[in-house]
């Protein structure tokens, strides 16, 4: 148990901070990350007048290949009702070519997504949402509190199968004025690469 003990301290160190719930603001929302683009921008000038979606995204993951004209779909269809986007690259640059600013820059522009593309190589602000991977979605309100978190749908493999949009379902109440039914759900998709430091 004693050999133990070191090893579990280094594993708690690591670990991700405790997941942010419903309710809380949005964390870091005046803090300045650069973006894909080159240059920088908080999650408070990201956020619209009837809320705010963060996305946790990687240019290396399957999954969010999978997801990336769903996501464009939404940045389309609830910009003009006023909620803003942004996407959160989490993972450690050095541990992949793919996931770097110039990467990333590429990434956003083959898929046509014009909006914030934040970059996070420390992985703290990862940590202050709780997110463990990606895609994993945000939804906070007019008021900047948090309204949704989890997948974007349920069916990540394919578009076809979705049956519950849980991430429109909440942007739609929301605008509607109505509670929120679903208020999360269970990300899907890979593990953030985070630096470890």
């Amino acid at each position: 148990m004693t050999r133990l003990l070191p090893l579990l301290a280094l594993v708690w160190a690591a670990a991700p901070s405790a997941q942010i719930t419903y309710g809380d603001p949005v964390p870091q929302a005046s803090t300045a990350f650069t973006t894909a683009d080159g240059s920088s921008t908080t999650l408070d000038a990201a956020s619209g007048t009837a809320g705010l979606v963060v996305v946790f995204w990687s240019n290396a993951c399957p999954w969010t290949d999978r997801y990336t004209p769903r996501v464009a779909d939404l940045v389309a269809r609830y910009t003009p009702a006023g909620i803003g986007f942004a996407f959160v690259n989490a993972n450690d640059p050095a541990a992949s070519d793919r996931e770097t600013t110039a990467a990333s820059r590429e990434a956003a522009t083959a898929a046509g997504l014009a909006v914030p593309y934040l970059a996070d190589p420390s992985g703290a602000l990862a940590a202050a949402f709780g997110a463990r991977s990606a895609p994993h979605a945000f939804f906070f309100g007019p008021d900047g509190t948090l309204l949704y978190d989890g997948t974007i749908d349920d069916s990540p493999a394919s578009p076809d199968r979705v049956r519950v949009p849980y991430l429109a379902q909440a942007m739609d109440q929301s605008v509607a004025g109505l509670p929120i039914e679903v208020q999360r759900t269970q990300a899907f998709g890979c593990t953030l690469k985070r630096s470890a430091q």
